[in-house]
């Protein structure tokens, strides 16, 4: 058995139950046949690579000699690679787990944005858009509210850490 028709096999194998007998002969028989197209494209395409294949050997195999006879005569470079490789290996790792923690977070950020949109909508539905907007004005006062009293607070401190620098000759923020 050619061992590269056996995914077809496996295929059509796989198919048995699926499709009734006379079209399970009738694939074999366009696929499997030595005269089908699949086949004669396949045995072109096999034929065309060993060509290939054997224009390249000449020419690499002085190379994979001295390649070899390298590397035994200096195993330092064989651990240095290895090493090489293990670091790729986790770099590789490391990033697929940045994505995964990255699609993670951004996949939550975005429910709980639209959670908040829904949220939003019913309390919009359920108070009425007039009430709703009353409400959103008493909350944005109460907050800029607290902002304006933070603001004092970090503007006081400010200005007392600024003259306590003065005091001791260290006005390096003056105001104009």
């Amino acid at each position: 058995m050619d061992p590269f028709n056996l995914p077809i096999e496996w295929a059509l194998q796989l198919l048995t139950g699926v499709l009734p007998d006379p079209y399970l002969s009738l694939a074999r028989q366009h696929l499997l046949s030595p005269d089908s197209t699949l086949q004669s494209f396949k045995r072109h395409i096999m034929s065309t690579v060993e060509a290939f294949i054997s224009t390249l050997i000449p020419i690499l195999q002085p190379l994979v000699e001295r390649l070899t006879a390298y590397i035994y005569a200096s195993p330092d470079v064989v651990i240095l690679a290895g090493v090489l490789l293990l670091l790729v290996m986790v770099l590789q790792v490391l990033s697929w787990m940045r994505r995964v923690l990255m699609f993670f977070t951004r996949l939550a950020f975005t429910l709980v944005f639209w959670a908040g949109m829904a949220a939003v909508a019913s309390w919009v539905y359920r108070r009425g858009v007039e009430q709703s907007a009353s409400d959103a004005m008493f909350w944005a006062s109460r907050a800029s509210g607290y902002g304006l009293g933070i603001w004092n607070f970090f503007m006081t401190e400010w200005q007392r850490y600024e003259a306590q620098d003065k005091a001791r000759g260290h006005a390096k923020y003056d105001r104009p």
